[in-house]
């Protein structure tokens, strides 16, 4: 059986200029970076096995004037038991 976390944040306000992308920025399990770019302001991170560690999961936005401070969400550690759902909200600022 394999999971996934929904990360999920607001726009930033105020927007230094027009909005380009967002990156997220996380490591599985201690390895290697992982980078994905979109210009939604949701992501998933799928395939994820029970026991499995998520962290460093940063999110930035970027607009013309470069990229925001990165906005550090958690570590997430995946349980291999039933628990209640949670959700989980991040806001980024500029």
């Amino acid at each position: 059986m394999f999971f996934s976390v929904l990360l999920t944040w607001s726009e930033p306000v105020p927007l230094n200029g027009i909005l380009n992308r967002y990156t997220i920025r996380f490591s599985v399990n201690g390895s290697s970076e992982i980078i994905h770019t979109t210009r939604d302001t949701t992501f998933s991170i799928t395939g994820l096995n029970p026991d499995t560690v998520v962290s460093n999961i940063r999110v930035l936005a970027a607009t013309g004037a470069g990229d925001g401070p990165p906005h550090t969400i958690a570590d997430i550690k995946i349980l291999s038991r039933p628990c209640k759902s949670f959700f989980f909200f991040a806001f980024i600022r500029i």
